[in-house]
C-alpha cells in the first residue's frame, strides 16, 4: 500500500493528467473537501462534481509541482500536509498563472482521503477566465 504522502501525490497527477475520476476514486466516499474559506464539500460525487464545473470549462492545463510533503499521525488518520505551485494554462486565452498552494490531506488506514483543505490565490486564474471566456 502507498504513503499517504505517495496518495496524495497520485492524486495530484491524476489530476494533472486529466483523470478526474480516477483521482476522486482516491477520496472516502463519505470525504469532505474545502477550498479556501468556502462551505465544506461532502461526499465522493460531490466533490467530483464541484471539481470538475471548475476546472474544465477553465484551464487547459493544471500541473501541480509539490516543493515539500510532510507526514502527521493523528489518530486514526495521517495528516498529510504539502506546499506545491499549481499552474494552470487557461483554456480560452491561453495564459499561465502559477500560484503557491497548502494542502492538507487526511489519508485514513485504507489508503484514502477522508479530509481535503485547500489553500491558494485563484484570483488571477477566475479574472482571466471571466475577462476570455465566451458568453
Amino acid at each position: 500500500m502507498p504513503t499517504p504522502l505517495e496518495t496524495v501525490r497520485t492524486y495530484y497527477a491524476l489530476i494533472d493528467a486529466g483523470d478526474l475520476d480516477g483521482a476522486f476514486d482516491l477520496f472516502d466516499e463519505n470525504a469532505t473537501v474545502r477550498f479556501g474559506d468556502k462551505d465544506p464539500i461532502v461526499g465522493r460525487a460531490a466533490i467530483t462534481a464541484h471539481v470538475k464545473n471548475m476546472v474544465l470549462p477553465v484551464a487547459k492545463e493544471i500541473e501541480h509541482r509539490v516543493v515539500s510533503g510532510y507526514e502527521v499521525r493523528t489518530g486514526d488518520t495521517t495528516t498529510v500536509i504539502c506546499e506545491a505551485v499549481v499552474t494552470y494554462t487557461m483554456l480560452h486565452s491561453g495564459n499561465v498563472h502559477p500560484h503557491n498552494a497548502v494542502t492538507i490531506s487526511e489519508v485514513n488506514a485504507d489508503g484514502h482521503i477522508v479530509r481535503q483543505r485547500n489553500v491558494g490565490n485563484l484570483g488571477p486564474v477566475i479574472a482571466d477566465h471571466k475577462a476570455h471566456a465566451p458568453n
